[in-house]
């Protein structure tokens, strides 16, 4: 590192318009060796100070605290670090120059030399004026190339508080966490909190830059982070500095002290947005609600995916029908029949609960599969979804719910009492509540040989679908297991960033984003029925948390749209845009109406137009969705604009259904 002695330094401080008494006294312990102390601090009125380290070794980013609480006692004792990929070791880059921008905004700068190569860096540090956040824009370069060395980037040192972080799809409330490299973020960072939320932090990269970018040294970015050894740190570069590039990758910090779900990630997300003047891409114009309903009513008619009496398989080329979504589709096609006087949706309505209670147990439980083709274990009626085995919860509440939903719509339409429809529905749902685990939650998934049940998780279907069950059965005891369900989801679910287990092909701890708009679905629901301005609160916080999955803006080397597009899934990455099991579109209309938040309005017609986009508007699968709208970082290793298979079944329903109930097509 370059060196300065104590007299340069307090002129260069001098002429910088810094010198005050405190500065002055750090200075002189400096001098007599002994402990370090903060001589600049950076103050807002949102609560938020930095108190920059300046010791005898130079300068560093030193504490930031919210409201009095810094984040770690620990002081940062650098500007960045440089790490040997090879053997770990951390050499930090002190400051030894200090320029003052105006009396939130400073740059601190310093240089080394490392294995030969002059590292030169700086870090311009800006608080906002009013809010609490705070803008650290790290930039450094080499003389030469250097070889074996990557950059790291935090904002705090280790102290005493017990941190997890959250990192959609790869870590949900994980005291570890090593993403190599960066890639299908929503928002490009991190959300970093402890275990009672007395501080939240989002430490991410800046949306509005070139960031992640896979064509670029920006698709080396890593990010790692152990609770009580590893700060949260972006490490970049791959050891492969170039003597050509001057590199710079904005970083900002958001944070709350709220200390519970609603209110910090409001604060956290709102805030994000107006730092960022996030704003929603309404050019997006595919087709009309109209048109894109008559797409896949005349490609439906015909689709090859159609097994008469049983259902549509899954999607392209699979050798099942997931036959706990039949009730669901029936409900569709008979709001088809409803619509379009066509006694061919009537008749699959009715030939797919049909074939479904052909699958229910004698427990009461429905099977989910049939597998018209044998695939390993799989065979005829069974719970095989892939390669996870077991009853699905969650799954059967979805298919009761539809039996019942289509149920009372024929017999209002056309006073016809289907009771064996209505009593297989009664005897899953009695299965169902028997399996309420201790802590209040249901298990996504229990053995079929044992009974042994999962851990809990979200059961977003369930949330919804029982308050819905109740009133048209009349049997409060659902009511009440719906209420069970949303203290567990309180205290389990939205207190700990931790949204798991919508996807029933996948294990019970699978970090989704679908479940989140089943959680908004339910806060409204609820504040419909109760007036209780709390469930409108929870439902606009969920709405906000969802923006993290999504990905911000158009990404630059892809074609297709990205901005609120999602990775899929945990195991499963690449960029989608369709419900799962949920009414994301209508929850955004309804939102808008009940907030009059006109970000809510531009989401719901941008997700409406990206779900038009994956239509397929040909052949033998016309009518169909795709399962994605893009593959950013080439994860399915076929192009960056793959979209994979169509999808007759589900996700055709989930969007149609919107569409028709929210009045848009006729």
């Amino acid at each position: 590192m370059a060196s300065r002695d104590n007299k340069s330094r307090r002129s260069f401080i001098k002429k910088a318009g810094l010198v005050n008494a405190g500065l002055v006294l750090g200075l002189q312990l400096r001098s007599s060796n002994k402990n370090p102390t903060s001589d600049l601090r950076l103050t807002n009125v949102a609560g938020i100070k930095i108190e920059l380290l300046n010791s005898a070794n130079g300068l560093g980013l030193g504490t930031i605290s919210l409201n009095g609480q810094k984040l770690e006692s620990l002081p940062m004792e650098g500007i960045m670090f440089l790490r040997n990929i090879a053997n770990g070791e951390i050499r930090w880059l002190k400051g030894d120059e200090l320029k003052q921008i105006n009396p939130r905004n400073v740059i601190l700068s310093g240089s080394m030399v490392v294995d030969g190569v002059t590292f030169a860096g700086k870090l311009e540090i800006a608080v906002d004026e009013t809010l609490a956040a705070i803008r650290l824009t790290p930039s450094w370069s080499v003389s030469h190339d250097l070889q074996g060395w990557e950059i790291g980037l935090t904002y705090q040192n280790w102290g005493s508080r017990d941190w997890r972080v959250q990192s959609y799809p790869f870590a949900g409330n994980s005291e570890k966490v090593t993403i190599t490299p960066m890639r299908y973020c929503g928002i490009p960072g991190v959300l970093v909190y402890d275990q009672e939320l007395s501080l939240t932090v989002l430490f991410a990269l800046d949306s509005q830059s070139d960031y992640l970018n896979p064509t670029t040294w920006k698709g080396k970015t890593n990010f790692v982070f152990e609770n009580g050894k590893t700060p949260p740190q972006f490490l970049i570069g791959g050891g492969n500095l170039s003597a050509k590039t001057d590199y710079q990758l904005p970083l900002q910090l958001f944070l709350s002290d709220a200390g519970s779900f609603t209110p910090t990630i409001s604060e956290i997300m709102r805030t994000w947005m107006r730092v960022n003047e996030y704003k929603v891409d309404t050019s997006l114009h595919v087709r009309s609600p109209q048109e894109a309903f008559d797409l896949a009513v005349t490609g439906r008619r015909n689709m090859r995916s159609w097994r008469p009496g049983c259902g549509y398989e899954h999607h392209k080329d699979t050798p099942f029908i997931y036959i706990a979504n039949n009730p669901y589709i029936a409900y569709f096609e008979y709001l088809l029949f409803g619509i379009t006087k066509e006694k061919i949706w009537r008749d699959r309505a009715f030939e797919q609960i049909d074939f479904l209670l052909k699958g229910q147990q004698e427990s009461g439980v429905f099977h989910t599969c049939w597998y018209f083709k044998k695939l390993k274990n799989a065979d005829s009626f069974c719970s095989w979804d892939w390669d996870h085995d077991g009853y699905k919860v969650d799954m059967n509440l979805w298919a009761s719910r539809y039996i019942l939903q289509t149920w009372q719509l024929l017999k209002e339409k056309e006073g016809i009492d289907r009771q064996d429809w209505y009593n297989a529905a009664i005897r899953s749902l009695s299965w169902i509540v028997a399996q309420q685990n201790p802590d209040g939650g249901l298990p996504q998934v229990v053995e079929i040989n044992t009974g042994k049940k999962s851990q809990s998780v979200v059961m977003a279907r369930s949330l919804v679908g029982f308050p819905i069950i109740a009133k048209i059965t009349g049997d409060e005891r659902y009511l009440k297991l719906s209420l069970d369900l949303e203290k567990f989801l309180r205290k389990n679910v939205e207190n700990k960033f931790w949204y798991t287990g919508m996807h029933p092909d996948l294990p019970p701890g699978d970090f989704e984003q679908d479940s989140i708009y089943g959680v908004v679905e339910y806060w409204l629901d609820k504040y419909d029925r109760t007036g209780e301005k709390e469930c409108l609160d929870h439902a606009e916080a969920n709405a906000f948390y969802a923006l993290l999955y999504w990905c911000p803006t158009q990404l630059n080397w892809v074609k297709n749209p990205t901005q609120c597009a999602h990775s899929e899934q945990q195991n499963f990455n690449q960029y989608s845009v369709y419900n799962y099991g949920n009414r994301k579109i209508q929850c955004l209309d309804r939102l808008y109406k009940k907030t009059k938040n006109p970000l809510f309005e531009s989401l719901k017609n941008r997700v409406i137009q990206l779900n038009f986009f994956t239509q397929v508007t040909e052949g033998a699968y016309r009518g169909a969705v795709t399962e994605a709208i893009a593959d950013p970082w080439l994860e399915r290793e076929d192009g960056f604009e793959y979209q994979g298979n169509p999808y007759t079944s589900e996700l055709v329903a989930d969007l149609m259904i919107q569409l028709i109930e929210l009045g848009l097509v006729k």
